[in-house]
């Protein structure tokens, strides 16, 4: 079996994705090889790069609009395809050539499987701004491509529900099966080894910034000695995240995993007050470091939340006050929490539990 896996849109966490995944087929005796947008290049380790394609530089909707418009991307893709002859193509996060691909494994007979990250936001209003307006197009552009999709893989019962909402007419084969990384764990579960209440960036308006921003200023004003940090690999210019005498900002554009990983290590917990969200890698990341959520319950964050288990659940509009609430509890039960958050992910997070579904989608 040959296996093609790839992500033309650089996202980060994706690579963690793809080489989960990779790693696991190779387990298996698979020949496996990567198709990736040069954005990646810088994080990877000699061994993957030696089993990558790069094409284009994918980063955000102008640049991957650029790469669809650049002919070599096209020719470079055909050329690795007839190259590995991929019996099976995995493909994560959408790009428009990812439908150049589909067609590529129907006139070949390679199987298609896309890895179904955002199926359908019903509150588009929640992202503001143009972004709004660009789902409507990415949801249409992704109707097409699910057309000359054998598997779609999707990764929460939230997931799953907006999928048959927005594609009720999709006539492959859909899989629930969750979001699954590398194991870079080895977590420090004693909280006074820890310093942060750490919010994962950018802040952008999905991801409710003013609420963190609230539970800062109330901290602040009440003299309770927490300290927070905000996390980007995006830059953050606006003024109100750096007048906080108790809140630090690390922003790296290229930050590693284990400078990631470091930073959670030294959090006491993760903030996601989230207004919308289907899944959340920063959640499971954590996890993987023994580090517990505190979390608004919209979405599809409660299926990952337990609440007083791995975290602590708020409603979406909570107090500060409430939040502070379940900070503390979080910081008093801090060992048992990051215990069970770490094997949480162990037993279904880690890449080696691609293995209880490879059969599934592999056939």
């Amino acid at each position: 079996m040959r296996v093609l896996v790839g992500s033309l849109k650089y996202s980060p966490v994706y690579k963690s994705h793809c080489c989960a995944f990779g790693g696991e087929c190779e387990k298996r005796g698979y020949s496996v090889r990567y198709l990736l947008s040069h954005a990646y290049a810088w994080m990877l380790p000699n061994k993957i790069k030696k089993k990558t394609t790069f094409v284009g530089n994918s980063v955000d909707i102008i640049s991957a609009i650029r790469d669809l418009l650049d002919f070599r991307n096209r020719k470079k893709i055909k050329e690795s395809f007839l190259e590995d002859s991929p019996t099976h193509v995995y493909m994560h996060n959408y790009h428009f050539l990812n439908h150049f691909i589909a067609k590529l494994c129907k006139k070949y007979g390679s199987r298609f499987i896309y890895h179904v990250h955002e199926p359908y936001v019903e509150n588009k209003k929640a992202h503001e701004g143009l972004h709004q307006y660009w789902l409507y197009l990415f949801e249409h552009f992704q109707g097409k491509l699910l057309h000359k999709t054998d598997v779609a893989i999707v990764s929460s019962k939230m997931a799953s529900s907006l999928f048959d909402k927005r594609y009720p007419n999709f006539s492959g084969k859909k899989k629930l099966i969750p979001l699954m990384y590398e194991d870079l764990g080895n977590p420090v579960n004693n909280v006074k080894d820890r310093r942060y209440v750490t919010f994962v960036g950018p802040p952008v308006p999905a991801k409710s910034p003013e609420t963190f921003l609230g539970i800062v200023d109330y901290s602040e004003r009440n003299n309770l000695g927490l300290n927070f940090l905000l996390i980007s690999r995006s830059q953050i210019k606006e003024s109100r995240y750096y007048n906080k005498s108790n809140l630090e900002i690390f922003y790296r554009k290229r930050m590693t995993d284990e400078e990631f990983g470091n930073l959670i290590r030294k959090s006491i917990m993760v903030v996601t007050p989230y207004k919308r969200e289907t899944q959340s890698s920063v959640i499971l990341v954590s996890y993987m470091y023994g580090t517990p959520i505190i979390s608004s319950n919209t979405g599809g964050l409660a299926e990952f939340v337990s609440h007083k288990e791995t975290g602590y659940l708020l409603d979406i509009n909570a107090k500060a006050e409430e939040w502070i609430e379940g900070i503390n509890y979080v910081r008093r039960n801090f060992s048992r929490m990051s215990t069970n958050c770490r094997n949480y992910f162990v037993k279904n997070f880690s890449g080696k539990n691609w293995k209880k579904y490879l059969d599934e989608i592999l056939v």
